[in-house]
Parts: structure tokens; C-alpha cells; sequence
């Protein structure tokens, strides 16, 4: 163990292969398989003090928080007791030390798809790697090529597909990555758009309406028009016919009914064979249109 201050430390990591990885210090409950830290130990006669570091096996279920390790077993602690004041748990960070010819470089477990020149490592569907670290050849649809190498079971590797590897991003770089969406901004903006939304439709129902009402306005207008050429053409057919005859000129005017029948030119009167047909014609003269019935 290396530590390189009060609450990191630094670990060999059995599910990356045996990569040294980042943990940090965080004071709470242990659950089985976790790596915890002794911070607080009064009593060295069980054979382990401050800075030990033990991998839970089973909790303690009468008493909240303690936890069990077989590494802490001695004559004193035969089950391998350990309070829950006496320790921290170890959480495990995405930095990882990656040592090459050019010395030690700390890199941050990327998840996202690789670009050309970039160092990988594979990891199955349970995130478990073999802690091989390999650089991108090629990036194609499906997967990556990568430089060739030999697994820990013997076999050649030449290509990764995508969603089975992390990118080693160093971590000067890291901060320039894209961020994770936080779950809060997230349902910040999804309750933004849907209230939006809203709006929207809110909008859009209100024209909806204006349109209908317009539209029923229009109909009953158009049926007040219609209504004085239906009275007109309505009028009792045996309702005299009274012709106003212009002062000057062979111009005049047909009522009938007391309303004024347009677009009369001329007036011809047949009479049946053999009989004889009588209509009173009034015409007015001298009077101003006022004055005419």
C-alpha cells in the first residue's frame, strides 16, 4: 500500500488485473467484499493497528456497523472483529497508475468510445480486466483494432468491440472530457421542457377555440345575409304588383309586396287564346322616392 495522503490510497486491484488503483477514505457502514482501513485503535494486542487494511467477509448483524475479516483474526481475535468506529470503507476512484519506460502516469477509467492512438484496457460484462493496457490502431463501427497482445488465458487479441474496453485518459486531460448529466439537472430540464411544452399546447388550444368561434360567427352571419333573399322569395305570389313610373323617361320600378323586385327591364302580359286577362296597373308619377310605397 502506497499512500499518497491523509484519505487516498493506493491499491493493487484485483479486478483490473492487478493495476494499482485510487481509493478513497469515507466514513459509513462496510458491506461484504469491501476494502476498509483501521483509523482508530486503542488495543495493539490483536496484532493490527492505524493504517491496516483488511476486505470485509461477513457483517455483524446484532451490532450496527461491525464487520468481520479473516486477516484480523489472532489469539485475542479469533473471528476477526472489527468495530465500526475502528475503521473507514475504501472506495475505489476511476484513477488508476499505468508504469511504462517513461515512469508512472495516472490516467482516469474512461467509458466512451475510443479514437485512434488512445490506450485501452479490456474489461467483460462484469468490468473485470485483465489489466492489459493496449493502444487503438483503427476504430471501426462495431469495434476497435488495437496493437496485438497475448491474454492472460493464452489467446491473441487484435481487435475489442465496443462497450468491452476503458480509455486511459491522463488525467491532466480528464478534465476536458465530457461530465456525466447530473440526475438533478437532468429532471431540471426535462420538467423545463415539458412545462414548455405545456405552453405549447396550451397555445394551440386557445387558437383552436378562437378558429371554432370564428367559424360559428361567420355561419350564423352568413345565415342573417341569406334570411331578407329568403323573405323576398317567400313573398305571397298573388301580392299585387305596383309599377312606378319615372317622371322622365320609360323607366319605372316593380314592388311587390311592399319590397322592390330588382332587376325588372321590361313587363310582358300574356293572355290565354279566346280569353281576356285584366291588371290594374298603378303608376305614380310626380312623387320623390320617399314618398313612394
Amino acid at each position: 500500500m502506497t499512500e499518497t495522503n491523509a484519505r487516498i490510497h493506493v491499491l493493487a486491484d484485483e479486478t483490473l488485473g492487478g493495476i494499482k488503483r485510487e481509493y478513497v477514505e469515507v466514513d459509513r457502514k462496510a458491506e461484504v467484499n469491501e476494502k476498509i482501513v483501521i483509523v482508530d485503535k486503542e488495543d495493539d494486542d490483536e496484532g493490527y493497528g492505524i493504517g491496516a487494511i483488511f476486505t470485509v467477509d461477513r457483517s455483524h448483524h446484532t451490532l450496527d456497523g461491525d464487520v468481520y475479516s479473516d486477516a484480523a483474526s489472532s489469539d485475542i481475535n479469533h473471528n476477526g472483529l472489527i468495530y465500526r468506529e475502528e475503521y473507514h470503507v475504501l472506495e475505489p476512484t476511476d484513477i488508476v497508475h499505468i508504469y511504462s519506460l517513461d515512469g508512472m502516469r495516472r490516467c482516469v477509467l474512461t467509458d466512451r468510445k475510443a479514437e485512434v492512438g488512445e490506450e485501452v484496457i479490456f474489461n467483460n460484462e462484469s468490468g473485470v480486466s485483465d489489466g492489459i493496457v493496449t493502444e487503438v490502431t483503427s476504430v471501426g463501427i462495431s469495434m476497435v483494432d488495437v496493437a496485438g497482445y497475448e491474454d492472460s488465458d493464452g489467446e491473441y487479441v487484435c481487435g475489442i468491440s465496443h462497450g468491452y474496453y476503458r480509455v486511459l485518459v491522463p488525467v491532466e486531460a480528464a478534465e476536458n472530457e465530457p461530465k456525466p448529466a447530473d440526475p438533478i439537472d437532468v429532471i431540471a430540464n426535462l420538467a423545463q421542457e415539458v412545462a414548455s411544452l405545456k405552453r405549447t399546447v396550451d397555445r394551440h388550444r386557445d387558437e383552436i377555440d378562437t378558429l371554432f368561434k370564428d367559424k360559428r360567427t361567420l355561419g350564423e352571419e352568413l345565415a342573417r345575409l341569406k334570411e331578407p333573399t329568403k323573405t323576398a322569395e317567400c313573398a305571397p305570389i298573388d301580392a299585387p304588383l305596383v309599377f312606378i313610373q319615372r317622371k322622365i323617361g320609360d323607366a319605372f320600378d316593380v314592388y311587390q309586396d311592399g319590397k322592390k323586385l330588382r332587376g325588372v327591364r321590361h313587363i310582358r302580359i300574356d293572355a290565354a287564346s279566346g280569353e281576356f286577362t285584366t291588371l290594374d296597373v298603378e303608376f305614380v308619377s310626380g312623387t320623390t322616392e320617399e314618398e313612394r310605397p
